[in-house]
Formats: C-alpha cells, structure tokens, sequence
C-alpha cells in the first residue's frame, strides 16, 4: 500500500502544471507578504509619515502593553481631553488648534483612541474628542455590550438572524470580559491575508484534477480495474495521496508566508484578544486571543481545502478530462463571490455561506449563526462541521465511482 501512495504522490507532483502552479502560488504570497509589511505607515514625532520597518518601530513604542480597565480608560480618555483643551486655549485660530490636536494628540495614540471610541460611539465615526466628552465616567465594557445588543437587532430585523440566535451572540458578547491592549501588528496582517487562502485551494485543484480522469483520459483505467488491487487498494492510495498533497499545499504556503511576515513584524501580541482587531460595524464576539483567532483560521482553511479536494476528486471521477475538471472547481470557487448574500432570505443567505468562497471571507465579527435540534451553532463551527463531512463523503463518492466505473465507455 506505501508503494502505491508514493506512486500516486509521485505522479501528483510530476505534472510540470502542478509544479508551476505551485510554485507560483508561493511567490505571490511571499510578495504579498513584503507588499503587507512596506504599507504599514505611522506618524513620527514630527509629523512625518513613515512606512515599512521604521513604522513598525514607532509602532511598538506607542502600542505599549496595558490593561483595559474602567479606571485606565477614563484616565485615557480625560488625559486626551485635557491635552486637546490646552492646545485649544492657547491657540487662537480654531483650525490650526485642531490640526496641532490630531497630529500632537491624536495620531501618535491614534490605534488606541479609535478602540475606545468605537465602542462608545456604536461605531458612527463621531470625532474622537466630541466621544470623549459625551461618554466620560460611562462604562466601557457595557457600551461594547449594548453596541452588540444594537447589531444583532438589526441583523434580526434584516432576517439574517433569528431572535434565538441573536441571543446567543448577545450571551457570547457578555462573556468577553476586561482586555488587555499592546502591539499586534504582525498577527493582524496575517489575520487579514487569510482569505486569500482561496488561491490555494485552486491550485490543489490542479494538482488533483487529474487523480482519475487522468487515466481515463490515457486509457490506463481499462488496465488498472483489472489488476489485483486495482479496485480497492489503487483508488484508496490515489485518494490518500491527494489528501497528503492538499495538506502540504496549502499548510507549507500559508505558514511560510505567514512567518514571514511574523519574522519581519514580530510575533507579540499573540496573547491578546482578536477584539483589537479594526471593525467598522460591530464588535468582535469571538472570545480568542490573535494566536488562538490564527489556529482556528487556519484550521478552517485547512478544512475547507480539503472539502474542495474531495470535491475535485469526485468530479475526477466522473469526468472524462482533467481539464474540464479544473475549469468546473474554478467555477465552483469563483461564482459564489460574486452571490450577494444581503437580501437573499434567511435559507439561501445560510446556504451561501458555508460555500468556500464565502467562508474565505471570514472575520471574528461575523454573526452568522446556525439553529440545529435546538441548539445554535457560530458559523466558524458550522463551517467546519459541514465542510469536514463534505470532505470524507466526497472523497469516499469518488472512491466508489472509479471502482464501479465501466471501462471503454
């Protein structure tokens, strides 16, 4: 049976349009990853603006590690208020004090600032120091609360929830208690790029294509249904093979370019919470440190490349050409990205996203929830429910066709 396998790996990665596409796919991430890290910009202390390294460092000077408690943010909050009237009273031309603010005050803590004011100002974009002034002594954590409460209303109001399910981002969002702040860049960069995991889920549709219409495509399938093994251990080995390929795929690209990108922006703030990251509509409910948010992000692309594997592998099976194969997962990866899910109705709005090109785009502020036997699921567990079964029933479908498959027909 090793034998087998190591043929069929062998076979997998002798393609020459296997070998380009992935080593294609791993250039363009790696420029990904330097293109991430030369668009970083912050503010010096003149002004100026930087990019690259140098912001990077400005960055972990700012960003320093602290925990959020009600005391510290109000002490924040009065400090910048107090800072922005000094410079006002001292001013006599209102633009230039207001200017002098945002580059004295404001942007050197910017990143801070915002986290604060998004959570009191139910993220409307109201200027930072009229938040401030409206919502000093008022509690943090409760205002992050009812700005949840507010979300999933109206998502409920939308039908994209359910009054069930709106509850239970309501209780996961009362759970996330007293965080603590720092620098994180780099694991926000990695966290952002996930999605683009999409392209190698192409490629180990290429790679896999071929697994059995290739030899229909050759006419071996005639030679091999008749051999000893040619009915269990042979498509068994092909379908292991293929999931060995899928797995160093998209495992190897997607940790080297994100340890790349770690190496180059640092790997602190991994304890932190994923509520740091940047929103612009609600607050994150997921109660996950930015390590934890990468392992589970990363396991739901694992998962979800090895369903489109499986996928890939049936649709082998049954096809006649690699190539209409390739062109039909391409179609199945694609054309869902361009499906609105607003508007769609609660079934349909369900049932596109937990398609891979919509799981792509996941975020931790992602409400979408599923209610099965009484209970409500997150979308990170359906996902990986459904997509992890599809995974093994497709693979065992393709498994049954070739064996059952009539040859010279």
């Amino acid at each position: 049976m090793g034998g087998m396998i190591w043929y069929e790996w062998k076979k997998i990665w002798g393609s020459r349009l296997t070998q380009l596409s992935v080593l294609g796919c791993a250039l363009f991430f790696l420029f990904g990853a330097w293109s991430n890290v030369s668009q970083i910009f912050a503010e010096d202390e003149q002004g100026n603006m930087v990019t690259g390294i140098q912001a990077e460092e400005i960055l972990k000077q700012v960003q320093k590690n602290q925990v959020l408690t009600q005391e510290h943010i109000e002490g924040i909050m009065q400090e910048y208020l107090d800072e922005a009237e000094r410079i006002y009273e001292e001013e006599d031309d209102p633009e230039a004090a207001s200017d002098l603010v945002r580059k004295a005050v404001y942007m050197p803590r910017k990143d801070l600032y915002d986290l604060i004011a998004r959570a009191y100002d139910n993220w409307a974009g109201t200027e930072t120091i009229a938040v401030f002034q409206e919502n000093l002594g008022r509690d943090f954590y409760q205002a992050r609360r009812e700005a949840g409460k507010a979300y999933t209303a109206r998502l409920e109001m939308q039908g994209v929830v359910t009054a069930e399910e709106a509850a239970y981002w309501n209780a996961r969002n009362a759970s996330v208690e007293e965080y603590s702040y720092g620098y994180r860049k780099g694991w926000e960069c990695v966290l952002n790029n996930m999605p683009w995991g999409i392209l190698i889920m192409m490629i180990v549709c290429v790679g896999t294509a071929p697994v059995f219409a290739g030899e229909y495509q050759s006419k071996c399938d005639s030679l091999f249904l008749c051999m000893k093994y040619g009915k269990n251990r042979l498509p068994m080995a092909k379908i292991i093979a293929a999931w060995l390929y899928a797995s160093l795929v998209y495992l190897g690209i997607t940790l080297l370019w994100s340890g790349v990108i770690l190496l180059y922006l640092g790997a602190q703030g991994w304890e932190l919470p994923v509520q740091l990251l940047r929103a612009s509509s609600a607050p994150a409910s997921y109660n996950v440190t930015f390590g934890q948010a990468f392992l589970l992000e990363l396991l739901l692309g694992y998962v979800l490349t090895l369903s489109i594997m499986a996928v890939t592998l049936w649709m082998s099976s049954v096809f006649k050409n690699p190539y209409g194969v390739i062109v039909a997962a391409f179609l199945l990866l694609i054309v869902p990205t361009f499906l609105l899910l607003a508007g769609q109705g609660y079934v349909l709005y369900h049932i596109l996203s937990l398609l891979p090109a919509k799981i792509m785009d996941f975020t931790f502020f992602d409400y979408t929830a599923y209610s099965v036997g009484g209970k409500v699921l997150s979308c990170l567990s359906a996902d990986l429910i459904v997509n992890g079964a599809a995974a093994v029933l497709f693979s065992a479908a393709g498994y049954g066709m070739f064996r059952r498959h009539q040859v010279n027909q």
